[in-house]
C-alpha cells in the first residue's frame, strides 16, 4: 500500500510541474561561461582549475549482470562492449572533439562515391595476452578481413549483424548461403566449398599485409562512424580463436588484445580489472592504468557506493536528485550531456484485442494519442530541472547525423516539422478522438465489427471487452517503480485528454517482461520502449522499421513509408537520401505509428573524471584513454567552467577539420 501510495503521489507531482514550477532551472544559455568566453581564456581557465589538483591512475566502476563471455562479435551486454572497446583498436577513433583520427590504422582514403574504402595498417604491432605479454602473432590487415570472415559464418552468432552484412559487398549472400546449406534448403553444394568462395565473392581485401580495402553496396560516408560503433567492425586472429573454437573469449585467458588494455583479472560475478597494455602503440595518452570493475551487490546502488567511494561514477535519477538537494553532495550533481537514445511508444496493430485494433488502424485515433501527451511532465520524471532539454518528437537523435554542409539531419522538412511540433493539446486530441468516433462507432457508442470476447494476452493478463465505448487499451510494462510511475501518467494523461468516457487505459505490469512474453507474440496493446541511432545515418532505425522490419514488432503495414525507405536507399546523394529519410520519418511519425516523446537521457550524475578528456565515442562505447580521474569529486562550478572551455575549443576543432 505504501508503494502506490508512493506512485500516486509521484504521479500528481509531475502533473503539477506546468501549474507549479517549483523546481530550480537550469542558466539561462546565453549567461554562461561558454556566451562569453573566448578563445584564448579556454585553456587557461582550465589550467588554473587544474593546478593544485591530484589525479588518480585508478578508475573504479561497476557491472551489474553475469557475463558467459567476452566475444566481442556476439555479445549483447553494454558492459562487455564496453571493455572490449578499450582492449582492442579499431581502425579509428574519435578524438576528444569526435573528430575521427587514426588508430590500427595510421591513414586512409575512399573512393568519389564512398563505396571502396581503403585503410593503411600500423606496422609492428603484435597481439598481447592477458599478462601483457606480446604473442607471436602480428596485427596486420588479414586480421580485419577475419573479422568478416568470423561473423560471415552464421555458426559463430553474430549479434546486429545485419547492417554490415547488407553493407559490405556480397557478405550478404554468403552468410545465407552457408545458413541454407546448414538448414538443408541448398543441397548441391557443400559448406566447405561455400566456405572457400569468401575471399572472391565478400567485399573484403587485404591487399597487402597492411592494407585492408572494403567493397561496399552502396555509398556510406557515414562508414567511420560505422567503424566506431560496431563490434563486427573490429579485428581477430582467425587462426587462434579459430583454435579455440566455442571456448574463444570465455574468459580473459582465452582471447588476445591489440587496445589500450587488457583484462589481466576476471573472477565471474565479482571483479573484473583492466590494465595498461605496456606494448600499446600510443601508450604516452593512457593515462588510467587500471580500471576496476565490480558487481554491484544485490540491494546496492551505485549511489551508494559512490557516496562510499567505492566507485568513480554514478548516475543520478530524478528521486535521488531531489534527496540529495542540501545535502554535501548538491555541489557534485552533473548534468548529462546527450542520449542518442529515444523513448517511444509501441503500438500493436494486429493484436487479439478487437477493440484497440479497430482503433488503432484509425488515424484519428492515433493523433488523438499523439495529442494526448504532456511531454515535459514525461519528461520530468527523468530530469526534474530542465525537463525541455530531453524532449524529442523524432525517431533519430537530434545532433547525432550531419550532412556534408553541417546541416542537422533531424532539421530536414519536414521532420523539422514534427521536430518542432507542441504534441500537448488535449483540445485537439479530443477532437481527433471523436473524429475517430464517427468513422468507428454507431450512434450509441457500439464499435462497428466489434463483438464480445476475452483477450489472451497470456502469460501477460486476460481481460474482456465489450464492443463498446470506452475503447479498452491494455498497457503493459515492467513491475520496475519507475516505468509504474510512467504508466500512471500515461493512464493520467490519455484519459484526461480524450476522456475516460472514451478511454478505458489498464495498466499491466508484468514482473516477466521479455520481448519473448510481451512483444514478439503481440501480448499488449501499447508498451514503453527505446531506439537509438547507432551511426550517421538515418539507415540505422529506420531500414529496420519498415513493413517488414525487424523492429516493426507492432505489425504495421506501411507501404508509403516503405516506398521512400526504398528511394533513400537508391539515393545517389547523401544529401538526396537524408532528404528522402526525413520524409520518411516524418511521415511514419507525424501519422502516429509510433510515437516518440522523449530521450532516453538520464538527467543527472557524479563522477571523479575530468569532463572532455577521454575520446567523444557518440556512436561507440566509452573509452577511458586519455580520461584524468580526480582524488575528490568533480563540482558543478568546475563542470561549467570545462564544458565553457571545451565548447570553444570544439567548435575550432572542428571549423578545422
Amino acid at each position: 500500500m505504501k508503494r502506490f501510495i508512493a506512485i500516486l503521489l509521484a504521479v500528481a507531482m509531475v502533473l503539477s510541474l506546468s501549474a507549479c514550477q517549483f523546481l530550480p532551472k537550469l542558466e539561462d544559455p546565453d549567461t554562461t561561461p561558454a556566451a562569453t568566453m573566448q578563445p584564448e581564456d579556454a585553456a587557461n581557465a582550465v589550467d588554473k582549475i587544474l593546478e593544485g589538483k591530484t589525479f588518480e591512475n585508478v578508475y573504479k566502476t561497476y557491472f551489474s549482470s553475469s557475463y558467459a563471455s567476452f566475444n566481442y562479435y556476439s555479445t549483447a551486454y553494454a558492459t562487455v562492449r564496453e571493455i572490449i572497446a578499450n582492449c582492442i583498436d579499431g581502425l579509428v577513433e574519435p578524438n576528444t572533439y569526435g573528430v575521427y583520427v587514426p588508430s590500427l590504422a595510421e591513414s586512409w582514403k575512399s573512393n568519389e562515391d564512398q563505396t571502396v574504402w581503403t585503410f593503411k595498417i600500423r606496422e609492428g604491432l603484435k597481439w598481447i595476452d592477458h599478462t601483457g605479454k606480446e604473442t607471436e602473432y602480428a596485427v596486420t590487415a588479414q586480421d580485419f578481413v577475419d573479422g568478416i570472415r568470423y561473423i560471415g559464418d552464421p555458426l559463430n552468432g553474430a549479434y546486429s549483424l545485419r547492417v554490415v552484412r547488407n553493407l559490405i559487398e556480397g557478405l550478404y549472400d554468403y552468410y545465407w548461403l552457408l545458413d541454407d546449406i546448414d538448414s538443408g534448403t541448398v543441397t548441391d553444394t557443400t559448406r566447405e566449398d561455400a566456405v572457400a568462395t569468401f575471399d572472391e565473392v565478400v567485399g573484403v581485401k587485404a591487399i597487402d599485409e597492411y592494407t585492408v580495402e572494403y567493397t561496399l553496396t552502396s555509398s556510406a560516408p557515414y562508414f567511420l562512424s560505422l567503424i566506431e560503433s560496431s563490434m563486427l567492425m573490429l579485428p581477430v586472429e582467425y587462426e587462434y580463436a579459430m583454435s579455440l573454437g566455442e571456448d574463444f573469449a570465455i574468459d580473459n585467458e582465452h582471447m588476445l588484445y591489440c587496445g589500450a588494455y587488457y583484462v589481466s583479472a576476471f573472477e565471474r560475478d565479482k571483479a573484473i580489472t583492466l590494465t595498461a597494455n605496456p606494448n600499446y602503440w600510443d601508450k604516452e595518452n593512457v593515462t588510467i592504468e587500471t580500471v576496476e570493475y565490480q558487481m554491484i551487490p544485490d540491494g546496492t546502488t551505485s549511489l551508494e557506493m559512490f557516496k562510499r567511494g567505492e566507485t568513480d561514477y554514478t548516475s543520478v535519477e530524478a528521486e535521488a536528485y531531489l534527496s540529495l538537494q542540501g545535502t554535501e553532495w548538491a555541489d557534485n550533481l552533473l548534468p548529462t550531456s546527450h542520449s542518442f537514445s529515444t523513448n517511444y511508444l509501441w503500438l500493436d496493430f494486429a493484436g487479439e484485442n478487437p477493440e484497440f485494433n479497430k482503433f488503432i488502424n484509425n488515424e484519428n485515433f492515433r493523433k488523438a494519442l499523439m495529442y494526448s501527451l504532456n511531454r515535459e511532465s514525461l519528461a520530468s520524471l527523468r530530469e526534474p530541472v530542465d525537463p525541455k532539454r530531453i524532449l524529442r518528437n523524432t525517431i533519430n537523435a537530434e545532433g547525432a547525423i550531419y550532412d556534408s554542409n553541417g546541416v542537422d539531419y533531424t532539421d530536414y522538412s519536414p521532420l523539422k516539422e514534427i521536430k518542432e511540433t507542441d504534441y500537448n493539446q488535449p483540445e485537439l486530441a479530443k477532437q481527433y478522438m471523436e473524429a475517430a468516433i464517427k468513422e468507428l462507432c454507431d450512434e450509441n457508442g457500439n464499435i462497428i465489427g466489434c463483438e464480445p470476447t476475452t483477450v489472451d494476452y497470456l502469460p501477460v493478463c486476460s481481460f474482456d471487452v465489450d464492443g463498446k465505448l470506452p475503447v479498452t487499451i491494455c498497457y503493459v510494462g515492467t513491475d520496475d517503480e519507475a516505468e509504474i510511475i510512467m504508466a500512471q501518467l500515461f493512464k493520467a494523461m490519455i484519459e484526461e485528454s480524450i476522456g475516460a468516457d472514451y478511454i478505458d487505459f489498464q495498466i499491466q505490469a508484468y514482473s516477466g517482461w521479455t520481448y519473448g512474453t510481451v512483444a514478439d507474440p503481440l501480448n499488449y496493446d501499447i508498451y514503453f520502449d527505446s531506439l537509438s541511432t547507432g551511426y550517421a545515418d538515418p539507415s540505422g532505425i529506420l531500414t529496420r522499421m519498415t513493413t517488414d522490419g525487424a523492429e516493426n514488432v507492432g505489425k504495421y503495414n506501411v507501404p508509403e513509408f516503405d516506398a521512400l525507405i526504398e528511394k533513400a536507399l537508391a539515393a545517389t546523394t547523401f544529401e538526396e537520401r537524408l532528404q528522402y529519410f526525413a520524409e520518411a520519418e516524418a511521415y511514419l511519425c507525424g501519422n502516429g505509428f509510433v510515437i516518440p516523446f522523449i530521450s532516453s537521457l538520464r538527467g543527472y550524475y557524479m563522477s571523479y573524471s575530468v569532463p572532455y578528456t577521454s575520446p567523444l565515442t557518440l556512436y561507440g562505447n566509452t573509452k577511458y584513454k586519455g580520461t584524468l580521474v580526480m582524488s575528490e569529486p568533480l563540482t558543478k562550478a568546475e563542470f561549467d567552467v570545462f564544458e565553457a572551455a571545451y565548447d570553444v575549443e570544439r567548435a575550432e576543432a572542428l571549423k578545422a577539420n
